[in-house]
C-alpha cells in the first residue's frame, strides 16, 4: 500500500512524464519550422555556388578517405556531424545551436539541386527526431534545478531528470555514431 506522500510523488513523476512528451512535440515542431524557415529564405547565385563547392570538397574528401579506410571515412563523417550538433546536447543552448542549424540546413536546402536537396531534407528530419530528445530532457533539468533552488523537496524530481538527461545523450550519441556510419 502506497503512503500518501508516494502518492503525490508518483502522480507529479507521471505529470512530468506528459509535460516531457509536449516539450518534445514542441521542440520538433520548434526544429522542423526553423528548417522551413531556413528554406522560405532565397539564396543568392555566390552562396548557392559555395554550398555546392563546399558539399562537394566533402564528398570528394569522404570518397578519398574511404579509398584508403572505410574506419577512416567514418571517423570523418562523425567529426563533422558532432562538429556541428554536439552543442546541441548542451541544456537550453541545444535549442539554439539546432535551431540555428536548421535554418542553414534550409537555406542550403534551396541552394543545391534536387537530388542533394532531397537528402539534406530526410537528413534534418531524422536528426530532428534525435537531437530534439536531449533538448527537451535539457530543458526539462534545467526547469527542475530552477524548481529545487526554490523548494529543496523537490530533490527526487531533479535527480529523475538528470538521469534521463544522461540517459538521452547517451542515447543520442549512439543514435549520430549510428547515422555516422550509414554511407
Amino acid at each position: 500500500m502506497l503512503t500518501q506522500e508516494e502518492r503525490i510523488r508518483a502522480s507529479i513523476i507521471g505529470r512530468v512524464g506528459r509535460l516531457r512528451i509536449y516539450l518534445y512535440l514542441i521542440l520538433l515542431l520548434l526544429f522542423l519550422a526553423a528548417y522551413f524557415l531556413g528554406y522560405a529564405v532565397k539564396p543568392s547565385q555566390q552562396f548557392a555556388s559555395q554550398v555546392n563547392q563546399e558539399i562537394s570538397q566533402e564528398q570528394s574528401m569522404i570518397n578519398k578517405l574511404s579509398s584508403i579506410s572505410q574506419i577512416a571515412a567514418f571517423s570523418y563523417r562523425l567529426t563533422n556531424l558532432m562538429m556541428s550538433l554536439g552543442p546541441s546536447l548542451i541544456p537550453l543552448f541545444g535549442i539554439w545551436n539546432t535551431a540555428e542549424q536548421w535554418v542553414y540546413a534550409g537555406i542550403a536546402t534551396n541552394a543545391v539541386s534536387s537530388n542533394i536537396a532531397i537528402s539534406i531534407m530526410a537528413e534534418t528530419v531524422l536528426l530532428t527526431l534525435i537531437i530534439a530528445i536531449p533538448s527537451t530532457d535539457g530543458l526539462l533539468l534545467t526547469l527542475s534545478l530552477i524548481n529545487y533552488g526554490r523548494d529543496r523537496n523537490f530533490k527526487d524530481l531533479a535527480v529523475l531528470s538528470l538521469r534521463w538527461y544522461i540517459m538521452s545523450v547517451i542515447l543520442a550519441i549512439v543514435f549520430l555514431v549510428l547515422f555516422a556510419a550509414i554511407p
